[in-house]
Order: C-alpha cells, then structure tokens, then sequence
C-alpha cells in the first residue's frame, strides 16, 4: 500500500469511526427524549414513583436497564423497541412475582433512608405496625413504599415482610393504636416488668388478649407485651376520625418543645412536613410526606402573610415565590393554630407569631412567605387521603 493509499483508507477510517459516534450520540439524545416525556407521565416526582432507568454500551449495542413500579409505566417503555430496533430494552416492573410484597414496620419507629446503607440520607421514618409496600430486596435491604407512595431504602431489622397466610391471619382480630406522646409495652401486665420496647404516638398492634387492666399484643416478629388499656384507642375508633381545626391543634400542641430531626417522623424527633403529616394522620388523613408535595394539594386561601382569612389547621408554606427568572421554592412548613400563631417544627417543635404587634412575631418567615391552604373538607381520595380508604392501611381491616 503506497503513502497516498493509506492516508486515503486512515482519512476514511476517522470519518466512518467520527460517523459512527455521531450516530451513536444521536441515538442516546432521541431515546433520553423520548424516556423523559414518558417519565413526565408516569413519573413526574420520583419520591413517590419508581423510575430507575440507566443506558450503556455493550459490546458495540446500546442497552436501556429500567425499573418501574406501573405496569402502564413498563409497557410505555416496552413499546420503544419498535422504534428502536436495534436497542436491547429490559424493563422490570416491581415488585417481580414470587416475592413478598408487603411488610408491618416491627420498631417503635424505623428509618428510611435515600440509599441501602446506614450512611445514606435519612429521608423519611414509619412508626410500629405500619404497613408498606416491597419493591425490592438488595442485601440486608430493602426499597419500600410507605401509605403515602413515598420511596425509601429500609434495613432490615426495621420490618417483617409478610407472604399471603401471613397477611391474611394479621387481618382479622381486633388492633390497638397507642395514644400517648411516649410510652412502653412490658413483658407482664405490671409496670414494673421488664420493658419490651418503647412506643410512640401512632404505634399500630394486634390484639391477642388482656389481663389486669393491659392488652396483650404481638409484634409482627412474634414478640408478646403487655401495654396498659388506658393508653391506647381501638383501631376501629382511629380509622373513624375525622380532622376538626380544634382537634388538629390539639394535637399539635403536645408535640411543642420535640426536637426537630431531617427526615424524622415521630414524637421522639420530628421535621417540618414530618410534624403536619403526622398531626393529620393522628386525625385520620394521610398527607404527602414532603412540604414541596403538601403545597400541591388542598384550597389555597391567601398567598399573604396574613391571618383574616386563616382557619385552625390550615397549612402555611414558606420558602421562594415564582418570578421571571425564578421557579417556585417550597421549604418549609407551618400549620396555624388560631390567634394570628402558628406551630412548627424548626429546631424544635414551637409556637411563632403571624401578627406584627405581638410579642414572637415570625419577621423572618414574611418575606418567605409563599402560600396558605386549607386540607380540612379537601380529601380527594388520593393525595389527601383519609386513613381507612388508603390501599396500605385497608390491611390492617378492623373488626
């Protein structure tokens, strides 16, 4: 091959192979595309959907490894192979049959956390006997879905998965819910007993018998404690409650002076949208977890920092109004309590003043102000949902 032959063939080599990755580029923009408009449908906020997706060359062939929770979802991405035929898609729709898909919450409150492992973020916690969803199971973990679709990883020690014998025994018979801000169950119908665990506002427990003025309960890994009669409420009497402004704040205010926690969810330690989620719940309305979810749903009442047209238990969100060059920002939120106050979580669970003239006044929180809405009289059967019509809590069936 003479000099001018080759610089020819190596010239014709570089614009095959500049060819080749062009297409290539071109190939993975159109797919990523056309993968986002689907997960704009399906998957709009992923901390209550699953849209794991993920695109990688394979010996020369692109590939597209995708995990969602829909079956709407998996056929949507399915169809792709038709206008992308020489692309290897493999979409699995969670959880995979044969596994079992729902557990209990087996401590007094577990974490959950964004990521498998115990240095990940923790993002959200689920109290005792709290049914969730599973997704899937890695290691020592698994990915699950709690009563208000939020996603999480959980170890785990935090929960017991159930087959289908299993989950149709813990239906039937009657159910406790702990009514006090702290408390324990003991191994005998005394106080003085050994301590099983502690409990929490919320805890959720079947019944097995009573003695001596104590229920006796089962956890969902088989241990047995005794927690007195008169700290508790039945399940069936929960699932009834209705959320009044008055009971709301009435709630609230037992939480005053708790810690605040990133992620947390109880009345050990607690964040901002952690505390308006469980304030609800405790009055039979699950709420979305996050503040930047919560400020979707409900009446919007004023976008001012006022409080004329506010009722008790109406939620404040503060955060970043929308400008020309500026999308909205929802950081935080508050729940009002009457008398121009309201309660929240920040550093601690306290008391903050809407009005000017009056001692405690919030002057920080005005200028963040974004927007007020009203949840009470505003169920709609999915966001706002009250407890006994969501599709984990109808586990727990009363009698």
């Amino acid at each position: 091959m003479n000099i001018k032959t080759l610089v020819i063939f190596l010239v014709t080599l570089v614009v095959l192979s500049s060819c080749s990755e062009t297409s290539e580029v071109s190939l993975v923009s159109e797919i990523t595309g056309r993968v986002d408009s689907l997960k704009q449908v399906y998957a709009p906020d992923t901390r209550n959907a699953l849209w794991n997706i993920s695109m990688k060359n394979e010996n020369g062939k692109l590939s597209v490894t995708a995990k969602v929770e829909n079956k709407k979802a998996q056929s949507a991405l399915l169809k792709l192979k038709t206008r992308f035929p020489t692309v290897n898609f493999s979409v699995t729709c969670l959880p995979e049959s044969g596994a079992k898909t729902f557990a209990l919450i087996n401590n007094s409150v577990s974490n959950i956390r964004k990521a498998g492992r115990h240095s990940s973020e923790l993002i959200n916690q689920a109290l005792l006997g709290t049914p969730v969803k599973i997704l899937q199971k890695k290691g020592g973990w698994y990915l699950i879905q709690t009563p208000n679709h939020y996603l999480g990883w959980i170890n785990q020690s935090g929960i017991v998965p159930f087959d289908t014998a299993d989950l149709k025994k813990y239906e039937t018979g009657k159910k406790i819910v702990f009514n006090r801000q702290c408390g324990f169950s003991y191994s005998k119908p005394d106080i003085a007993s050994q301590v099983v665990s502690d409990l929490v506002i919320g805890c959720i427990l079947p019944v097995i018998g009573n003695e001596n003025g104590f229920y006796k309960v089962k956890y969902p890994d088989g241990r047995i404690a005794f927690i007195k009669k008169d700290q508790v409420i039945r399940l069936g009497t929960f699932f009834k409650k209705n959320p009044t402004g008055d009971a709301l704040v009435k709630t609230a205010l037992k939480f005053n002076g708790i810690p605040y926690l990133w992620g947390g969810l109880s009345s050990k330690a607690i964040d901002c949208s952690g505390f308006t989620s469980t304030i609800y719940f405790l009055n039979g309305i699950v709420l979305q977890r996050d503040a930047s979810q919560q400020t979707k749903y409900g009446k919007e009442i004023t976008t001012d920092f006022s409080y004329k047209k506010l009722q008790p238990g109406d939620l404040l969100f503060f955060g970043r109004k929308s400008n020309n060059s500026l999308a909205e920002k929802v950081t935080h939120v508050a729940m009002y309590i009457g008398n121009g106050k309201f309660i929240h979580s920040s550093g601690k669970v306290r008391i903050s003043c809407m009005d000017s003239t009056k001692p405690g006044y919030a002057a920080e929180y005005a200028p963040r102000f974004v927007r007020a809405v009203r949840i009470i009289g505003q169920e709609n059967g999915n966001t706002i949902q009250k407890v006994s019509e969501n599709f984990l809590y109808k586990i727990l069936k009363t009698e």
